[in-house]
């Protein structure tokens, strides 16, 4: 049973990311062009939430904007010698919606605050913890901890909150990734089959 939950929710998630890629192929032009400056990158945010029984509760999608570095000098950031500017910034819009395509609604994900960084493993990633704050219908909730698990070839944020923080709006177990944006790929016209 476990297996078949495990094999849903790949396959639930898949078909998010299948379904983003369409919608973003179709509102590219809808990207502002700051968002294309090269210090930062930045893309589509898929995920998924899911119910204690497996089933997809609330289906994920936005973007996101980031230009954390790889600087993992942690020292600095307990010592206050550096801005926390010098790590750079991510925000993100989260859209979340039901599979029946009901309840619609959107959160920003924003003053994201480094607090350390550390490596995963030499090859992998890097994770910057912090406090962002994040908009929720009853208003914006400041300090929300936060934890942003970059690849170190910048083409896959993981992004993950507090749940208490935030009342468990996002469920139990969400997963909320980022895939950054072919910059090429952006500059050359679409050559249909």
């Amino acid at each position: 049973m476990q297996n078949f939950k495990s094999k849903l929710s790949a396959i639930a998630t898949l078909v998010i990311v299948i379904a983003s890629i369409g919608y973003l192929s179709n509102s590219v032009i809808a990207i502002p062009l700051t968002f294309l400056d090269r210090t930062y990158v930045s893309g589509p945010l898929v995920g998924v939430t899911t119910t204690d029984t497996g089933e997809v509760d609330w289906v994920l999608a936005g973007t996101w904007r980031s230009s954390l570095t790889n600087n993992t000098d942690s020292s600095a950031i307990t010592n206050n010698t550096q801005d926390n500017q010098t790590y750079g910034r991510f925000v993100a819009a989260i859209e979340m919606i039901k599979p029946d395509g009901t309840g619609r609604h959107t959160h920003s994900l924003t003053d994201f605050l480094v607090t350390s960084i550390s490596q995963a493993d030499q090859n992998s990633s890097t994770i910057y913890n912090g406090t962002s704050t994040i908009s929720l219908r009853e208003g914006p909730v400041v300090d929300i901890p936060t934890i942003i698990q970059k690849s170190n070839n910048s083409k896959v944020f993981k992004i993950t909150v507090d749940l208490e923080s935030v009342d468990y709006h996002f469920g139990k177990s969400p997963l909320i990734y980022g895939i950054s944006v072919n910059h090429d790929l952006m500059k050359k016209p679409y050559v249909g089959r």
